[in-house]
């Protein structure tokens, strides 16, 4: 019974051959699988960058190609709107404003309308109407042409004030010399008075001391 029961140990050794085997299969089994996903994962992300960049080059070449033919809101029949730039505003902001005022289908694009602008130095705050027939260029004129405007008056009135104050700084210094002038002239009358005052005097007491010597 024993020798019966017992496994011969060629066969003990052909098992455990066969266990390293499946073992060393196993592995590499894993070991390619692990390299096919690596490979599908950088195969996905080339993928994902690419699709990126294509996505990106498509958004800034519409971008760039509406900032300069993009059409008003309303191609005919236009509404006049009132719009109020805030003390302190960002680009952002005026696209915010304007697209929230239907005169821009797009607040990013007129932000760079806005930076492309060639009267972006006089968009200043304000309130100012608006029709929506116009393009971002158009708009962006007529609140310049306001602000020009506006600031050449100020000039002008500037201007006026000083030339007013220098005429009463003048007539004021001219009305200061003819009293120092009529101040002189009475003076000079008054030691005039006072010299013919004394020679009178003199003539008195001559003909008090001729009276004394008859």
């Amino acid at each position: 019974m024993g020798k019966f029961f017992n496994i011969p140990s060629g066969g003990r050794k052909k098992k455990n051959k066969n266990k390293s085997a499946n073992m060393e299969l196993t592995f590499r089994i894993l070991g390619v699988t692990g390299n096919v996903f690596d490979t599908i994962l950088q195969i996905l992300l080339v993928v994902a960058i690419v699709y990126a960049c294509y996505k990106g080059a498509q958004t800034a070449y519409s971008y760039g190609y509406r900032v300069f033919t993009e059409k008003p809101v309303a191609a005919t029949v236009g509404n006049d709107v009132e719009v109020t730039i805030p003390v302190d505003f960002s680009a952002k902001q005026l696209g915010e404003i304007f697209e929230g005022k239907g005169l821009s289908r797009d607040s990013k694009l007129l932000m760079l309308q806005y930076y492309c602008s060639e009267y972006r130095k006089n968009i200043k705050p304000g309130t100012y109407t608006l029709n929506t027939t116009m393009t971002a260029e158009e708009m962006f004129e007529s609140i310049a042409q306001i602000n020009i405007e506006k600031e050449e008056a100020a000039k002008k009135e500037a201007e006026k004030q000083q030339a007013e104050d220098e005429a009463r700084n003048s007539e004021k210094e001219l009305l200061d010399m003819g009293d120092e002038s009529e101040e002189d002239i009475e003076s000079g009358e008054g030691e005039e008075g006072s010299g013919l005052q004394q020679i009178d005097m003199g003539d008195e007491l001559d003909d008090y001391m001729e009276d004394d010597v008859r």
